[in-house]
């Protein structure tokens, strides 16, 4: 009977051998079956899983270019000392560094590139701040966005509510681009350059700030 389940199992191991390219011959397979408990037979180790590849998305890219996402209370210390530079208030550095990395692991977008995007829209870290068009808060998110994302808040001057339609806005542009330079003309809600006529140059701007994060020094160019 051992044999016979033996058998079974050498018929079994040489097809996931030919599937996964091990090299061993049924005959050397039955002859260690033979010699073998079964109990040793099954627990003998069997190739790791199979890796199917794919494109990657834009996504993947900026991820292999900002590295191995650190632990976010780092992450979150880091952020908030790049912003310390920018105001005199620890606590709303805090908050919004916190608000960062919370909704940029939640969006799947690197920290460094949304604190970009924030120093270009909000270099005074305003969270009142309202432009002439009516973009509100620390990311200048238009009236319209507010209640479309899930972020539990509609009001647009509140920093956590700001911050998470505001990177839900741009992963939505993300999502949709070809391109990160795209993307966040995109955001910027930059198509002819007719209203801001030197709106093209904003993702020049939104990577020299988000290198201001030492973690991204070398990631945009």
């Amino acid at each position: 009977m051992a044999l016979k389940l033996g058998a079974l199992l050498v018929i079994a191991g040489v097809a996931a051998g030919a599937a996964y390219g091990i090299r061993d011959t049924g005959s050397e397979m039955v002859s260690r079956a033979g010699t073998q408990s079964v109990a040793a037979f099954v627990s003998s180790p069997l190739p790791a899983a199979v890796v199917i590849a794919r494109k990657p998305s834009l996504q993947d890219i900026v991820d292999l270019i900002l590295g191995d996402r650190p632990p976010a209370e780092s992450e979150q210390a880091r952020i908030a000392s790049v912003l310390g530079k920018y105001t005199p208030d620890r606590d709303r550095a805090n908050r919004i560094a916190a608000a960062l990395v919370k909704e940029g692991r939640r969006r799947n977008i690197g920290t460094s590139l949304l604190l970009g995007v924030l120093l270009t829209e909000n270099p005074d870290l305003d969270p009142r701040a309202t432009s002439p068009v009516g973009a509100r808060g620390l990311m200048q998110v238009m009236p319209f966005h507010a209640g479309k994302w899930g972020c539990g808040s509609t009001d647009l001057f509140d920093i956590e509510s700001n911050i998470c339609h505001g990177v839900a806005v741009l992963a939505d542009n993300l999502k949709d681009a070809k391109s990160l330079p795209t993307a966040l003309l995109g955001y910027n809600g930059c198509v002819r350059g007719t209203n801001t006529p030197d709106c093209h140059r904003y993702p020049r701007i939104v990577y020299r700030l988000a290198r201001k994060d030492p973690a991204a020094k070398t990631a945009f160019r």
